[in-house]
């Protein structure tokens, strides 16, 4: 899949976590310590989902799902270099996860999320509905056609 920003950005997706050191880059990170090192190997790689924005070899975008791999998920991570087009790359990722959800066997999937204010109403064009909590919780239930639900 890929999306022309500006008419001179070609992006390219891939299904894939990012590594740590994409990760430092894109986050800004400059903390490198064992522990903070430790903590990445850890984490990445242990999504059900993942997927990177890449500009030409250069990380601009990922996003990371989480969760049982059959009916809850949490979407998490989702960063954009501030040197980008914040809300096309996120709805590049998005739209990304939107099909990988798609394809799981589950009739009813349950998909949550913590927005920002920023963010808010970008995932309420995905479907999703904020909880009133103070942390701007929002979930969806994907139910698929042809289900018995």
């Amino acid at each position: 899949m890929e999306l022309i920003i500006e008419q001179v950005k070609k992006l390219r997706v891939e299904k894939r976590a990012p590594t740590p050191q994409e990760y430092w880059s894109l986050t800004g990170q400059s903390d490198r310590s064992s522990a903070n090192h430790q903590f990445s190997k850890t984490a990445f790689g242990k999504e059900v989902y993942s997927v990177v924005v890449l500009d030409g070899s250069k990380m601009v975008g990922m996003g990371r799902v989480i969760g049982d791999g059959a009916i809850y998920f949490t979407i998490q991570d989702i960063i954009v270099h501030p040197n980008y087009d914040s809300k096309s790359v996120s709805n590049l990722i998005i739209g990304d996860m939107e099909a990988y959800f798609k394809t799981i066997a589950s009739p009813h999937v349950y998909i949550g999320l913590t927005a920002t204010n920023e963010t808010r109403e970008l995932y309420e064009k995905y479907g999703f509905t904020e909880r009133k909590t103070k942390n701007h919780e929002m979930f969806r239930i994907l139910i698929k056609e042809n289900s018995a639900y």
